[in-house]
């Protein structure tokens, strides 16, 4: 199975349009078609519904997305270790795991870890929690950071913090000067969120607090990345609940707002393998935070 076609496939899945996906995969879209039936035909599966009018993945193609996001990201982890060992001939410290971590807490922490062990070279990749385990298991990953705690018998883990669910406004949006925004005022717009086959824990996290509110939420459910999410947002195709890590993504026609009484909290877990004998893993993890709620 080629790289290629997976990243092909995940392309697909993420626009559900194979016009789309092959400008994103600068292809022609034959040829890409060709590729998905490759692909399937190697699988013995069907990863995607056909038809004249719209593209969905398939249950099979929805267990087969995380699987192959995870193979591209531990590909990756690899390549990138093994030429920052090739080329530096010190240690390196792999880390990997979800967006809140990455790019929320993680660069004042590696920024302070390396200050102090300047021979030890990290590497930051963000991957959602599945593949990061994958990573733990394979050693292209020596600490995650997922939004479980892990139930693997070779991993440790322990809570870092928690982080509030906000809620992303257009600038003009009647509650945009408002202190906080009610969960029933958010579930009378569209809703932008990234599809549960993307990041399925903050997906069901969301849908349900609306659900213990006795609400039904308007999922228009059109973005995976975050940039995205927040430029449909800002485009005033809807409103969107995000983990507050992203409202340091500040533009003058998006505001981020808390949600009346409180939201919900997504958590971040690190995890590192039993028995680690790396001493580096043991130093970053005295850098952590312990048990943290952030609002």
């Amino acid at each position: 199975m080629e790289l290629k076609q997976l990243r092909i496939f995940i392309t697909v899945a993420e626009e559900l349009h194979f016009g789309r996906a092959a400008e994103r995969m600068h292809m022609a879209q034959p040829a890409l078609s060709a590729q998905v039936r490759g692909l399937e035909d190697r699988l013995g599966v069907k990863l995607f519904e056909r038809t004249t009018r719209s593209v969905s993945l398939t249950r099979a193609g929805e267990v087969f997305l995380p699987e192959a996001r995870a193979a591209i990201a531990q590909t990756e982890a690899a390549v990138e270790a093994a030429r920052a060992v090739g080329g530096s001939g010190g240690d390196l410290l792999k880390i990997g795991g979800v967006d809140s971590a990455t790019a929320g807490i993680l660069p004042n922490v590696v920024r302070r870890f390396r200050k102090a062990q300047p021979n030890v070279e990290v590497k930051v990749f963000e991957m959602l929690s599945a593949p990061a385990i994958h990573g733990l298991a394979n050693r292209s990953l020596d600490v995650i950071f997922v939004r479980l705690p892990p139930k693997e018998d070779f991993v440790q883990h322990r809570f870092v913090f928690s982080e509030a669910v906000v809620a992303a406004l257009p600038a003009d949006h009647p509650a945009a000067h408002q202190d906080s925004v009610s969960l029933e005022a958010i579930a009378r717009e569209p809703l932008v969120i990234p599809a549960r086959s993307h990041r399925p824990i903050l997906f069901d996290v969301i849908q349900n607090h609306f659900f213990a509110a006795g609400l039904q939420p308007r999922i228009l459910q059109e973005a995976n990345e975050r940039h995205m999410i927040i430029a449909m947002v800002a485009a005033g195709l809807g409103v969107s609940l995000v983990p507050q890590w992203v409202s340091q993504f500040s533009r003058d026609d998006v505001v981020y707002k808390p949600l009346t009484g409180g939201g919900p909290k997504v958590d971040v877990y690190v995890a590192w393998r039993k028995g680690e004998t790396f001493d580096a893993v043991t130093q970053f993890l005295t850098y952590l935070p312990q048990d943290t709620s952030i609002d």
